[in-house]
């Protein structure tokens, strides 16, 4: 067997979709001749906890714990009533935000580069160390975000000349959220020092989404795609019911300002008014104060309902007996290659998707190729009633759009794609 190190801030029980990649690639990788460790934070600062996904761990993986400082319980401390979560997701500052938001906002962005994790990489390094000393390693995988990670991959290529992959889940320097916020001229020039000095040092680049290929300034021999994808296993198990009478247009996972939902919700109105009244909007995880008090203030028929984080089988479960599916692309600039993981655990469950973002995007051609949903830009919002309306009119009868090709995106078929890169490179 040949043996990866895989070096990952987020784990279970971390919860969320940034979780799944990896878990996922680990699951498949043994049946391909592949013993991965893991080497992890213990309690880190994590947007969800999800204890159920630690049952998602293969047996016989061993997992790497170290000690992982973090700033929370200081932002706990000084913050004010409600703010007392970390932000993610997004990072712009709001006119009603304490004064301590403010300044620890704008320290985030200026003064901790690449960000607010990297105070985990001494333990992390010493860890990983300390392992390659002990035993032979194949190579070593650094995932981020948080992209502070791939700074342990340049200090270990660097002390033991080792294969290093670095996986790009999200862009670095050209993150979404970071496009709405201003940052000093300095700060943003020494990050992009830093994303260069680590795809020009590492062996091989792997990116979640063409688009962060294109912003990464690397060979096209050197980078390779690797979207995240779907397991068919978490489906398996799942029998179709009706949970009520409604029809739930459903959301999952995190909803940062940038992606707030208002036209969705004027579509559904609309239609609420023509006697469609049993069209629900469901949120189910972290929704930001900003998007709550917007759709709450705009809702005066009862339509939005928003519910606390559910573990992940719990939410697959949901997605599976939703009757239609809301993706929203956050709306800053240059967000055409912003492909969530999420739309990936959408399609498997085969329930139609309403995306709302760029329709020149790869999320919106994904959509179109596997015939799993229809993207629209944010402010259509008679053209997205019409389509909510369309697939209203099949849930009535009974029937379901559903997906075609969507295997290319199975986690099953992505891990043997992995498996080709990785023995090619090594």
């Amino acid at each position: 067997m040949k043996k990866l190190l895989v070096i990952v801030y987020y784990w279970p029980p971390c919860g969320g979709v940034g979780v799944q990649r990896w878990l996922r690639f680990i699951k498949y990788l043994p049946q391909l001749g592949w013993e991965p460790t893991v080497l992890t934070t213990y309690n880190g600062d994590y947007p969800a906890i999800d204890e159920s996904l630690l049952k998602n761990i293969p047996k016989g993986i061993k997992v790497i714990r170290t000690k992982t400082p973090t700033f929370s319980g200081m932002y706990r401390r000084f913050s004010k009533k409600g703010e007392s979560k970390i932000p993610h997701g997004s990072l712009e500052i709001n006119p009603t935000d304490s004064p301590f938001k403010k300044m620890s906002i704008w320290i985030r962005l200026n003064l901790v580069i690449p960000d607010a994790r990297k105070i985990w990489n001494k333990f992390a390094y010493q860890a990983a160390r300390k392992e390659l000393l002990k035993n032979k390693y194949d190579a070593v995988i650094t995932t981020g975000p948080p992209h502070s990670t791939h700074l342990i991959g340049l200090k270990l290529k660097k002390k033991f000349n080792i294969n290093w992959i670095a996986d790009f889940r999200d862009p670095w320097t050209q993150m979404g959220y970071l496009k709405n916020v201003k940052r000093l001229k300095i700060t943003s020039c020494f990050d992009g020092l830093l994303e260069n000095k680590v795809v020009k040092t590492c062996d091989t680049v792997i990116a979640a989404s063409q688009k962060i290929i294109s912003d990464l300034n690397c060979s096209p021999d050197k980078i390779h795609l690797i979207t995240n994808g779907f397991d068919p296993q978490d489906y398996k198990e799942i029998q179709k019911k009706k949970i009520d009478e409604n029809f739930n247009l459903n959301y999952f996972g995190t909803l940062p300002p940038e992606s707030n939902p208002i036209s969705v919700l004027e579509a559904i109105t609309q239609l609420y008014k023509k006697g469609l009244t049993d069209i629900k909007m469901n949120f189910w995880g972290n929704t930001s104060v900003e998007v709550i008090e917007q759709l709450n203030k705009l809702d005066d028929s009862g339509i939005v309902k928003f519910h606390k984080h559910t573990d992940h089988n719990k939410a697959i479960e949901l997605m599976f007996n939703s009757s239609m599916l809301l993706l929203m692309i956050n709306n800053v600039k240059n967000n055409e290659g912003i492909i969530t993981a999420k739309i990936f655990e959408y399609m498997g469950s085969g329930v139609t998707i309403l995306g709302v973002g760029p329709t020149s995007s790869e999320p919106a051609t994904i959509l179109y190729e596997t015939g799993s949903g229809k993207m629209f830009q944010y402010e259509k919002v008679d053209e997205i009633a019409e389509y909510i309306e369309s697939v209203y009119k099949l849930w009535k009868q009974g029937k379901e759009i559903g997906s075609k090709d969507i295997e290319k995106y199975s986690c099953v078929n992505l891990t043997k794609k992995l498996d080709v890169i990785l023995n090619k490179f090594i």
